[in-house]
């Protein structure tokens, strides 16, 4: 069994850390250099770029948490004003 020396660990790290970044790399469209996937800009042009698996939230999603939220809110408002009312 050999051991690794810490230079040969080192570049094993430095590889890893690069093959996780290379999976995040894309193509800006309007200048051809890359940008990271979650940028909204190209860093290079400043072009718009379209994050890579962002959707925005369905519309109907976003007030049924809206609602689920607000009802929670008042019902906690609600029991912490009926305790206060019962130990006075």
């Amino acid at each position: 069994m050999s051991k690794k020396t810490n230079e040969e660990k080192e570049a094993e790290r430095k590889q890893k850390q690069q093959e996780r970044l290379n999976k995040h790399i894309v193509t800006c469209p309007h200048c051809g250099k890359e940008a990271l996937d979650h940028m909204t800009k190209c860093p290079h042009c400043g072009g718009e770029l379209t994050p890579a698996g962002y959707k925005p939230m369905d519309e109907g999603k976003r007030k049924k948490i809206r609602l689920v939220t607000y009802s929670i809110g008042i019902a906690v408002a609600i029991a912490i004003a009926v305790v206060i009312i019962v130990l006075r």
